[in-house]
């Protein structure tokens, strides 16, 4: 009897440990990337940032298990090139001391089967983004790769998706002749890290 309970005990541990799910801390600097590319008549205008951090919580074993994530971006950080333009973004536009982040999160997402270290599957993530003020539903398709590698596990999240200002309350910006089209592009590609 005892033997019995204990090998139920040792089997429900086991089951329990594989089905943790892992924490992936994004973090802000070097290797992450979030840009912004905006079509005018007369040039294109690319902004970016490695100002991004948040969590991703899953159990790549088992993906129906549920996704959550939260992503935030600090729009001050955002760089065009133009330090001119840039403040301009910054206080006429993104008003980024009244609407400090940029944040998407995902509440619970599954999917079928899992992720293997070293391989990439391609998701259509449905979350929530927040941006100047407005929340909106949104779908984003992006490529995520697991790796471990010496005990350490990392993921990695690269998708595009686009964003129309008009849905978001933002004035288009206007620079001399040129009107910036109500149509950003966004580019992400981030990692985060589980310990």
């Amino acid at each position: 009897m005892k033997t019995a309970l204990a090998l139920l005990l040792g089997l429900a541990l086991a089951a329990a440990a594989a089905s943790d799910p892992y924490n992936f801390t994004v973090s802000p600097g070097s290797g992450q990337v979030i840009r912004f590319e905006s079509k005018a008549p007369l040039e294109t205008v690319t902004g970016t940032t490695d100002q991004v951090s948040g969590t991703i919580t899953l159990d790549p074993a088992n993906l129906g298990s549920g996704v959550s994530a939260a992503v935030v971006v600090d729009p001050a950080s955002i760089e065009t090139g133009n330090s001119t333009r840039d403040g301009h973004m910054r206080d006429n536009h993104l008003h980024t001391d009244q609407y400090p982040e940029i944040r998407f999160t995902i509440d619970s997402f599954t999917a079928d089967g899992a992720l293997a270290a070293g391989q990439t599957r391609k998701f259509e993530v449905p979350g929530v983004f927040t941006l100047h003020g407005v929340t909106r539903q949104i779908q984003v398709p992006v490529e995520v790769t697991y790796q471990e590698e010496g005990g350490r596990r990392r993921m990695r999240v690269a998708g595009n998706f686009q964003v129309k200002l008009s849905e978001y309350n933002i004035p288009r910006p206007q620079f001399l002749i040129m009107r910036l089209d109500d149509v950003q592009n966004i580019t992400v590609d981030f990692w985060g890290e589980a310990k």
